[in-house]
């Protein structure tokens, strides 16, 4: 039988959304007084990138890469001459390790 209610298919653990607020509160007051330092950054899927940071918002890491260095892993992009020093964007949640290089 249809019906015209929406069915709710998924809705997080309230625990978990306000871990994950916190998290991401402290993640972003580490990272903003090192923003234009360079970073090596893991994602949560074992790729490695790196680059000078740009911007951190609620969301997203801005880093900037070059044409060497940028990306080490499993799946290497392929880069184009008009893709050096472009600003990668990162999900914030995505984010395992950050080092800071310089």
């Amino acid at each position: 039988m249809y019906t015209n209610q929406p069915h709710v298919i998924y809705q997080s653990d309230s625990n978990w959304q306000h871990e994950l607020m916190q998290k991401r509160d402290m993640l972003m007051g580490t990272l903003h007084p090192h923003v234009g330092r360079t970073l090596r950054v893991t994602t949560l899927d074992g790729h490695t990138y790196e680059g000078v940071l740009v911007n951190v918002d609620g969301h997203h890491v801005y880093l900037q890469v070059t044409s060497h260095g940028q990306h080490h892993g499993q799946h290497r992009p392929i880069y184009t001459p008009a893709q050096y020093n472009q600003i990668m964007t990162l999900v914030l949640f995505e984010l395992l390790v950050i080092v800071l290089l310089s």
